[in-house]
């Protein structure tokens, strides 16, 4: 692996009872990117990354993270390496509190200061107005704030955003993009982006991977993220 890369996949294939849904994806992301992974409905963008957290096993193919195999490394040893997940859907716990969420995320870190949860607050002021509310009762732009706050606890210096858009308002949308640009360029925190949306798509990435049956297709340098028809033209169904 080159040490320029934080991470990089090689002839990565996997898939779910057999029927293989990667089909040899090659990427790298290095430190302090943000990449985004566009493509149609279908083409296995939410395969690879439950396949890079660990969720889902690789059948050929190697990924290395810092120079190091995890391969066969379970997604949980994954997240205390510093890898960061947060799902499509969100999955935050909706009996629990905001603040009762955000502790979970001490288990992969081992715990967290009282300057963690304040730093996580300064980034989402609303979750510390509402820490003692239900997740459950939060809107689904509050609920992926959340969702990126307990990552955040864990102190991971890469994060996997699977569809951060889905079912939340477009003025949340681009709220969200923008403060996870702006912790990008304060902390130096790598992010790999599944996205739909073409305005979150083309305020947050530095560059994009496009994807097609298991593949990757096409790679969009910063300068084709300026026109909203070219990244159109790679979503289309």
């Amino acid at each position: 692996m080159h040490s320029e890369y934080l991470f990089e996949t090689r002839g990565l294939w996997a898939g779910y009872g057999g029927k293989p849904v990667l089909q040899g994806v090659d990427m790298q992301l290095r430190p302090g990117e943000i990449v985004a992974v566009i493509g149609r409905n279908g083409v296995g963008k939410s395969t690879l990354m439950k396949s890079l957290i660990g969720l889902l096993p690789i059948d050929r193919g190697t990924f290395e993270f810092r120079g190091q195999s995890l391969d066969k490394v379970p997604a949980h040893k994954r997240a205390r390496l510093g890898i960061g997940y947060v799902p499509q859907g969100r999955d935050v716990f909706p009996r629990m509190t905001v603040e009762e969420n955000l502790a979970v995320g001490e288990s992969i870190s081992g715990g967290a200061s009282r300057e963690i949860y304040d730093e996580v607050y300064s980034y989402f002021p609303i979750l510390a107005e509402r820490r003692h509310q239900r997740a459950g009762t939060l809107s689904g732009g509050q609920q992926q704030q959340l969702a990126i706050g307990r990552v955040l606890i864990g102190r991971p210096s890469l994060i996997l955003l699977d569809e951060p858009s889905e079912g939340i308002q477009p003025s949340i949308v681009i709220d969200i993009a923008k403060l996870v640009v702006e912790l990008n360029r304060k902390t130096g925190i790598s992010v790999v982006l599944v996205e739909q949306n073409i305005d979150m798509i083309r305020a947050m990435a530095q560059r994009c991977y496009v994807m097609d049956k298991g593949r990757i297709t096409t790679r969009l340098a910063a300068d084709a993220l300026e026109d909203r028809e070219t990244i159109r033209r790679h979503l289309a169904v």
